[in-house]
């Protein structure tokens, strides 16, 4: 402890004397008023400090730090300051040799600019000799000791949105990390490579890597062992920790280490530790750049949003354009041809494997409307093709669409519901296993009947009318209403047939705020927006002030996710589109803002010795426009967010800000990568099949495996949503899009 002080001490009086001139060399001044100093401790000792601005003091005395492995029991820490410096017209060079055990020599050359706000730092490390075991350096930084762990709010896309209460206990930003002062994460786990953190006067600091590569292996990917050397691993490590009685630091490791919490009955309190290092051998590629950028007057929120689109502008993410016609037609075609009618009941099936089988999925029979199942969507898909298409073709998709609809009312009539979905086989309730899929949450119901409702107005357009859709709906909502609670929010879900709650929290208040705008603009009773915007106010004051939303994943309950942010983000714009009032619209901007973080844009590499023929997600196929899901499994992907196409396609459109024509773009045309086609059929059965999700981050299965490979009626649902919502809302843009202008 005394040590520690004597330290800490010493640091402060080398601090107070950096004004000599002699003892300092300036890299430059930002826009902010910081400044990067390149200051001398002792005599040809360099360290950096960054300073003067609205960022807390940076600082770091030993810049060039290595973690050398020998043994499990032998893991030692080199930490330098730089020997020469020598400034050019492009920035500072910044150079030292450490040596190993006389045998080995690592020369470390930094090279440190400054490009308004962002200072980068491009790192070589040349390895002469060869010696048993491995290594890798890190750039870090120190906080002034005046902040401490508490006094952060840290930015992980996907995984961490400043507070970790909702992304489970074990997770990577989870709750045992955040305790342990800890947040570390691989950059393949990551939509971008990049963590930030926000102080409490509105300035932050984010560290990104903007060249990520994120080689690997197959063995690697899927955690085996503890400790692995290979040059082959490119990925790199990010985060912020403070160890006891020391200053909060922040920075990057290559190749990058993680810990994990195990967990299960008997596992252990303490975090495993996975650690990656190059060998040390003479001519070992390592080598790296890292960008820091500096905001000011920029509270959490706003940070998120300028970090991200700063590493968007940075990552530059290219998007492969499809053919969006051939598209439609194909997953209209396999989306009908799952169809299945039992005893007059039609229905699309739960689950449908994409590998060759001849055997249903156990729970074939079971229907379901919203999140995952979304049958009332994949009708409603059906009637809009068959509009287009006047053939036999069109007039099946008609029988198909209107016949699920049918179904669905019939076998769900009573209010309350009984469930969400029912047996096909038996037109009743599911009794099988399971039966918590089909629970009557709030958002399955309020999300397949606002699909009817806008599939009710449309047929009516065309001279089509269906009372039965309207009353049946109504009826729903009219009960929905006495279910509101007095803070405008509303439960998650309730028992069976019942008014009696099963899952009280308000989380997922977000659902019906579309469906109750529509009811309003259908009867002209105000009652139903005033709810709605009850509801919306209260998602708003609980978690959008917050820089985060809950709970939009039925099966993941209370847990930071992306969906919560998409239907949020639609809760927001239907009520701006009916009220014209624009707090409504810069908080549909502000949900945009955080979903879009979930959305990757960067390409992360396969496993260099995986079998393509093995891999779930193929060896170069783009992973720009896939997605996280949820702050608990960070690393698996799927591509649920391309339903979401249309409004940023709306925000552009009212806010006039290309950027979300960027993302509308790349929601249009990335996420849809790994649909079979004619001539890219992946090895799936059949021409547009497409797994539910797959794994990018490191874990059991390894990188580009999924955990299961079926096809879930949402994919085409929402894949077809981005095509056709975004047609309907603006049929210019859409021709736009669809050409990649």
């Amino acid at each position: 402890m005394v040590a520690k002080i004597v330290m800490f001490g010493l640091c402060l009086i080398i601090s107070s004397t950096f004004a000599q001139e002699d003892d300092q060399i300036n890299l430059g001044r930002m826009p902010t008023g910081a400044t990067v100093t390149f200051i001398q401790s002792t005599k040809d000792n360099w360290g950096v400090e960054i300073s003067g601005g609205p960022v807390p003091r940076l600082m770091q005395l030993k810049p060039a730090q290595l973690e050398i492995f020998k043994s499990e029991d032998d893991i030692q820490k080199l930490t330098v300051a730089y020997k020469t410096l020598q400034k050019s017209a492009s920035g500072i060079d910044a150079h030292v040799e450490i040596s190993l055990d006389k045998k080995v020599v690592f020369r470390i050359m930094d090279h440190w600019s400054l490009k308004d706000n962002v200072v980068s730092v491009s790192r070589v490390v040349d390895v002469k000799g060869n010696a048993q075991g491995g290594f890798n350096s890190s750039v870090v930084l120190s906080v002034d000791p005046m902040i401490s762990w508490v006094d952060v709010n840290c930015l992980a896309p996907g995984a961490l949105y400043g507070d970790p209460t909702y992304n489970g206990e074990y997770s990577p930003g989870g709750t045992r990390n955040h305790t342990a002062r800890q947040i570390l994460l691989r950059e393949d786990m990551l939509p971008a490579p990049l963590f930030a953190l926000a102080f409490d006067n509105g300035s932050s600091v984010a560290v990104m890597d903007p060249s990520p590569n994120g080689a690997s292996t197959v063995e690697e990917t899927k955690l085996v062992k503890n400790i692995m050397i290979d040059k082959r691993f490119q990925f790199g490590a990010m985060g912020a920790w403070q160890e006891e009685e020391g200053p909060l630091e922040f920075g990057f490791q290559f190749p990058g280490s993680m810990s994990v919490y195990p967990f299960g009955p008997d596992a252990s309190p303490e975090p495993r530790w996975f650690k990656r290092y190059h060998p040390i051998t003479g001519g070992v590629v390592h080598k790296y750049k890292i960008d820091f950028r500096f905001g000011s007057n920029e509270f959490f929120r706003d940070m998120t949003r300028n970090a991200w689109r700063w590493a968007f502008d940075e990552l530059n993410p290219s998007v492969k354009l499809i053919d969006v016609e051939q598209m439609r037609r194909v997953l209209t075609d396999h989306m009908a041809a799952q169809a299945a009618t039992i005893d007059g009941r039609t229905g699309i099936p739960f689950a449908v494997a994409t590998f060759d089988t001849s055997a249903p999925q156990w729970n074939w029979t079971m229907v379901v409307m919203g999140f995952v199942s979304k049958n009332l969507e994949c009708a409603d898909q059906m009637l809009r093709e068959s509009d287009r298409d006047k053939t036999e073709r069109g007039k099946k998709m008609r029988e198909i669409g209107l016949s699920i609809i049918s179904s669905m009312i019939q076998a769900l009539s009573a209010v309350p519901l009984q469930a969400s979905g029912y047996d096909l086989a038996t037109g009743k309730p599911w009794t099988g296993d399971r039966q918590e899929w089909l629970a009557p949450f709030l958002r399955n119901a309020t999300e397949g009947m606002r699909v009817l409702i806008r599939a009710y107005q449309r047929e009516r357009e065309l001279g089509r009318l269906h009372p039965e859709w309207f009353n049946w709906v109504k009826s729903y909502v009219d009960w929905l209403l006495q279910q509101q609670r007095e803070d405008g929010s509303f439960p998650r879900r309730w028992k069976p047939g019942s008014n009696e709650v099963e899952e009280k929290t308000g989380t997922a208040s977000y659902c019906p705020v579309p469906l109750l705008v529509l009811m309003t603009e259908e009867t002209g009773d105000s009652k139903y927006k005033k709810a709605a915007i009850r509801a919306a106010e209260y998602v708003w004051e609980n978690w959008g002030t917050r820089g985060f939303y809950v709970g939009g994943a039925s099966d993941n309950p209370n847990i930071t996710d992306k969906e919560a942010g998409m239907l949020s983000l639609e809760a927001f714009l239907s009520l701006y589109e009916v009220t014209g009032e624009s707090k409504w619209l810069e908080r549909a901007k502000a949900a945009a803002d955080y979903t879009e973080t979930w959305m990757w844009i960067w390409n992360l590499p396969m496993p260099v010795d995986a079998d393509n023929a093995k891999l779930h997600w193929k060896k170069g196929v783009p992973t720009i426009g896939l997605q996280g899901i949820t702050a608990r499994g960070v690393g698996g992907v799927d591509e649920y967010m391309d339903w979401s196409a249309p409004s940023y396609a709306k925000l552009y459109k009212y806010t006039k800000d290309s950027h979300y024509l960027d993302v509308a773009r790349i929601l249009l045309h990335a996420t849809k990568s790994m649909v079979a086609l004619p001539g890219r059929q992946y090895g799936l059965r059949d021409i547009g099949f497409q797994q539910e999700h797959w794994r990018m981050g490191p874990g059991r299965s390894g990188r580009g495996i999924g955990g299961h490979r079926f096809w879930l009626p949402w994919v085409s649902a929402n894949h077809l949503y981005s095509i056709t919502g975004l047609e309907e809302f603006d049929p210019h843009l859409y021709r736009q899009l669809s050409e990649g202008e």
